[in-house]
């Protein structure tokens, strides 16, 4: 008779593998070793640890210093590399392969300062933290149905009686505005003052120019009197 498993059957084989994983010796951490590569996947090559049941995951973003997209084009099974142990997370071992001279063995990164920022990073992607999606172009069109800016009647979820919403701009392209406007203000400012100052010193030259004018005819005025007055006495002395 043939013997049917349930899924609680299996799940529970699952859990004790789970548990014989976790009761397997590990490697210790920053070790390096010898090994033998077991698969090469898209992702990077499984290395067999020498002494160890477990196998080591290298990262194609860790097999070189160089940028390697295909692993298969670099490592083949069978092949021995030099790996540095990084990482034992979740029953997982990470391995490195640019961190070592693959011709010495030598650590190349004895303080690991590269193993942590590369870490640093893996965890930043896998927490999610990605660089926000933005839009590429906004629409410079206005909506038939509702009257809005910056889509399509066909895109509009605008319902009638409802209220009308335009597309908010974004915190850059505001605060970009914000300084445009107030960099035209202070501009204008600067216009008006220039003006101003050009107005005064027009006025205080043509001030300057009025009162010189006025003090030459001055004494010209003066001598002209003098001059009528000695004609009347020349006039005076020719009837005596």
């Amino acid at each position: 008779m043939k013997r049917s498993y349930s899924g609680q059957e299996d799940s529970h084989v699952k859990s004790k593998r789970r548990e014989s994983d976790s009761n397997e010796p590990m490697p210790a951490l920053h070790s390096i070793f010898y090994g033998e590569v077991a698969s090469v996947q898209q992702y990077g090559v499984f290395v067999k640890i020498p002494d160890f049941k477990k196998q080591g995951l290298v990262h194609k973003s860790q097999m070189s210093k160089v940028r390697v997209d295909d692993p298969s084009e670099m490592l083949a099974t069978g092949e021995k590399v030099y790996c540095k142990v990084i990482s034992l997370e979740n029953n997982k071992i990470g391995l490195s392969m640019k961190v070592v001279n693959q011709t010495t063995g030598k650590d190349e990164d004895s303080a690991n300062v590269q193993s942590s920022m590369d870490l640093q990073k893996n965890r930043k992607f896998h927490k999610g933290e990605r660089p926000k999606i933005e839009l590429g172009a906004v629409l410079d069109t206005t909506c038939k149905k509702c009257g809005g800016h910056g889509h399509l009647a066909q895109d509009c979820f605008h319902v009638a009686g409802g209220k009308s919403y335009d597309l908010l701009p974004d915190e850059d392209d505001a605060l970009s505005s914000q300084k445009e406007t107030k960099h035209k203000s202070s501009k204008s400012k600067k216009k008006k003052n220039k003006k101003e100052k050009k107005s005064k010193k027009a006025k205080k030259r043509h001030h300057a120019n009025s009162s010189s004018e006025s003090e030459e005819e001055r004494p010209r005025h003066k001598k002209h009197k003098k001059h009528k007055h000695r004609r009347k006495s020349s006039s005076s002395d020719s009837d005596s």
